[in-house]
């Protein structure tokens, strides 16, 4: 038996010569091995300039560096690369989705010739490197709400110059929210943005999602997506002096960047494909209402003007303002109206600039002192001569073409590179006809008939091409808990967000402790693959972005180390996933994260490692007294854990390459307890895929959980041989025939002793809290808890039940009895 790779190694020399291909919705080896592919995102900070320093709370340099900014050194120092990927390998995750924003490759300018090549040399060699640890990664043109100056990442700054933008003028007309320049000003003003009638208005980063509906960001996304259709009087020289529309200058300037890109990274074995853009928003294309932003989609936060409110304000008219607040069981609701006042300031570059001003959309009533709409319907339709009153939508006319072209671009130098693709957040993408379908008039009108009639998404037929053909189109959407990512709180109780924003009985969508969470997370994943599939056909997934924010619960874990809530949403998220068969790559490895800022980016804290365990010098500048989290206190010593929180989650058993399909598998942290099942595929007619190699499935078993473990392994029909240097288990089956099924278990041989360390270690590393803890801990004996532990979900829920059968009955017992005491009395 072959045994020479580690399962987690993805490298050409263990997958051989083909390396990763799709067949049949799958990921496969040349071996035709199915693949599952476990991965992290890398890295959040990689948003953000080094040169000046961009995290986003700093504002030096902010705008007068926009063109002269560097991101080399994002993700890390090349001197750090090794450490870092020995890292990621050690945990069993060698895919990464590695993030370039267009600012960082384009900030000079929109020429081919302004591509900053020192940070292209610098990402190709961090990807040799990368190679030389068996890893393997796609490149996300990474962007949230446009750029930074726009309260996001991923655009430079001239984009904003060539729209007739002011950047400077975001912040004082409400355009945007930046975090460095509205908390700046906030403190230099004492207050916030408008006058709130003596109601408290937070201001923080936790805004920046609703930047979408703002009018910088709105209006970069319209005239990038359809600008031409839209804006046909803004016209831009191009780089060859010629006139063309904002829209093709601006899709111009990106393909070539990231095409510059692409043509020296396409090539390294480390590199599986492209992704076009992160998270992609529509702007105003089919905009839901002049007077209204959509509930179910648009996030309600802060100063949240309407579309006809935020032009007002970009051109300096005063406005009163919906304030929006935290709620529950709704996101948000309106706390009061605040008077937004600009003080007569633009953020257009020429005071009567604005675009949507120009193009008839809207007017300044004088007499009345409001805007006023004068098309309702104009980011319906095509506005170009010749082409006027054309529908437009979104999905179709704007983002399937882009997608073609980015693609096809990436793919003149490198023919096999895979293209990952997203819908908007939130939304399921709607149905996307298969090429061979389009040759059949008949199956196309009928395809055609179905897309229309469908409630799901947004009904619509994408009949381009799709990117990177049949072979080479990879489904990669987001999934987070809206719910603990907005209100960073998590305790009994779950939602299913999914579900509540359409529609769903409020009763329905909650879900109780940790089984109840799974569930939760496995019906909306569960949603999620069923509905791209009755879109897409079978086409393989993986979960682009999927984690959670480390600092819930008013940072309780930072506190007293104790991440048992983070663990337990972490297991409910990743084991759905494994349920399905979906790969992923959580969000997210970041080495500069810190309790101070978190990732650096409008105080997001998503990363698995925390820099101050990691760097001595930075653990005085915390801003609690910071505690590692408990479950990983034994491996703090160790270079390749340190710092780590929910590793004991992330880090888990799972067959990477199968050689078949797989099943079905679970894995119990609790018991370190292991279990898949695969079924053998037809065997192939071709002496391709008929090696040795083709018959054995690798097992990553990593020593974070199994060293110094004392376990078993059995098998329904296979040779096992395991190698703990490699943390890899190579299974071999004997049953050939086509459809047989194989199991495999690993169990410990004491998972009581597993349990009762596990106890014993929190016992000692996390103290009770409050009088109600203190008591608990002395009541409860440490075989109290390990029996506990030890009930399943059911066992806990029918104890339940009975004790409250039980205290309904004590009070009835003395009800009862009190009646007859009360009878008696009376009788006396």
């Amino acid at each position: 038996m072959e045994t020479e790779h580690a399962a987690h190694d993805l490298s050409s020399t263990s997958l051989g010569p083909l390396g990763i291909r799709i067949s049949n919705g799958q990921f496969i080896d040349s071996h035709n091995r199915t693949l599952n592919l476990h991965g992290v995102n890398v890295a959040g900070s990689s948003k953000l300039p080094t040169s000046p320093n961009g995290l986003s709370h700093l504002h030096e340099g902010f705008y007068e560096t926009h063109r002269s900014v560097s991101f080399i050194g994002r993700p890390f120092a090349l001197s750090e690369a090794p450490l870092h990927f020995a890292r990621l390998r050690a945990w069993g995750l060698p895919l990464i989705r590695l993030l370039v924003t267009w600012e960082s490759i384009s900030h000079a300018g929109p020429r081919k010739e302004d591509v900053d090549m020192g940070y292209v040399e610098y990402l190709e060699k961090l990807l040799e490197t990368m190679a030389e640890y068996g890893l393997q990664c796609f490149v996300c043109a990474h962007q949230d709400v446009w750029s930074r100056f726009s309260g996001g990442s991923g655009a430079p700054g001239w984009t904003f110059e060539v729209a007739g933008l002011r950047m400077e003028g975001f912040s004082e007309t409400g355009a945007a929210y930046v975090h460095c320049v509205d908390e700046k000003g906030k403190r230099e003003s004492e207050g916030t943005l408008g006058v709130g009638k003596g109601k408290k208005e937070e201001s923080g980063a936790f805004l920046w999602p609703s930047g979408y509906q703002k009018l910088a960001a709105s209006t970069m996304a319209t005239l990038f997506w359809a600008g031409d259709a839209l804006a046909p009087k803004l016209k831009v020289k191009n780089t060859d002096g010629e006139e063309v529309g904002i829209q093709t200058f601006l899709q111009s300037s990106y393909i070539d960047a990231f095409g510059v890109l692409a043509d020296r990274l396409g090539k390294l074995e480390a590199c599986l494909g492209f992704e076009p853009m992160n998270e992609p928003h529509r702007g105003l294309i089919n905009l839901h209402d002049f007077h209204s932003w959509n509930y179910d989609t648009d996030l309600h936060i802060g100063h949240y003007p309407s579309f006809i409110q935020a032009l007002a304000l970009g051109s300096g008219y005063k406005q009163e303002v919906k304030y929006y607040v935290k709620s529950w069981p709704f996101p948000t609701r309106v706390s009061h109206k605040t008077q937004v006042d600009p003080k007569g300031k633009s953020c257009w570059l020429d005071p009567q600039g604005c675009i949507w001003r120009k193009h008839g959309v809207w007017e300044w009533d004088e007499t009345k002192s409001v805007p006023v709409v004068l098309q309702y319907d104009y980011f319906e339709k095509d506005h170009r001569l010749g082409r006027e009153g054309s529908r437009i939508e979104w999905y179709r006319d704007c983002f399937a073409p882009f997608l073609r072209r980015v693609s096809d671009r990436w793919n003149r130098s490198n023919c096999n590179l895979f293209t990952f693709v997203e819908p908007i957040p939130n939304e399921f993408i709607p149905p996307w006809i298969p090429t061979k379908l389009m040759e059949d008039a008949t199956l196309a009108s009928e395809y055609k008939s179905a897309a229309l009639s469908q409630k799901y998404s947004t009904r619509t037929l994408i009949d381009t091409p799709r990117p990177g053909g049949e072979a080479g189109f990879v489904y990669a959407p987001h999934f987070y808990d809206l719910n603990i990512l907005f209100g960073k709180i998590h305790s009994f109780m779950s939602v299913n967000v999914q579900g509540l924003s359409r529609g769903m009985f409020l009763p329905k969508a909650l879900y109780f402790g940790a089984e109840g969470l799974k569930r939760n997370y496995l019906e909306q994943l569960s949603k999620m693959k069923d509905l791209a599939y009755a879109s897409l056909g079978n086409v393989p997934i993986l979960i682009g972005e999927v984690g959670l924010p480390f600092d819930i619960n008013a940072r309780h874990a930072y506190k007293t180390g104790d991440y048992s809530k983070q663990h337990e949403i972490l297991d409910a998220l990743i084991s759905g996933m494994e349920k399905l068969g979906l790969g992923f790559t959580l969000w997210n490895y970041n080495p500069d994260n810190r309790v101070a800022y978190g990732d650096g980016w409008n105080y997001e804290d998503f990363s698995f490692i925390n820099g101050d365990h990691t760097h001595e010098d930075d653990k005085a500048a915390s801003v609690v007294e910071l505690k590692p989290d408990f479950r990983n206190a034994q491996h703090e010593d160790d270079e390749l854990y340190r710092g780590g929180r929910g590793l004991e989650t992330i880090i888990r058993p799972y067959a990477v390459k199968v050689a078949g399909v797989q099943e079905y598998t679970h894995f119990d942290v609790k018991t370190l307890f292991f279990e898949v099942h695969w079924r053998n595929l037809p065997q192939p007619d071709s002496e391709e895929g008929k090696d040795e190699k083709s018959k054995i499935t690798e097992i990553f078993i990593p020593s974070y959980h199994y060293r110094h473990k004392r376990f078993s392994i059995t098998t329904t029909d296979c040779e096992t041989k395991f190698n703990a240097e490699l943390q890899t288990l190579f299974v071999k089956h004997s049953d050939t025939r086509a459809g047989a099924v194989h199991k495999l278990k690993i169990e410990l041989d004491d998972p009581q002793q597993h349990r009762r360390e596990r106890i014993r270690q929190r016992r000692e590393l996390v103290k009770p809290e409050g009088m109600m803890g203190r008591m608990g801990r002395a009541v409860a004996s440490e075989g109290m808890e390990v029996w506990w532990d030890g009930l399943s979900a059911g066992q806990v829920r029918s104890m339940m039940i009975v004790g409250l059968v039980v205290v309904v009955g004590v009070w009835l017992v003395d009800w009862g009895m009190r009646g007859v005491m009360e009878g008696r009395k009376e009788e006396l």
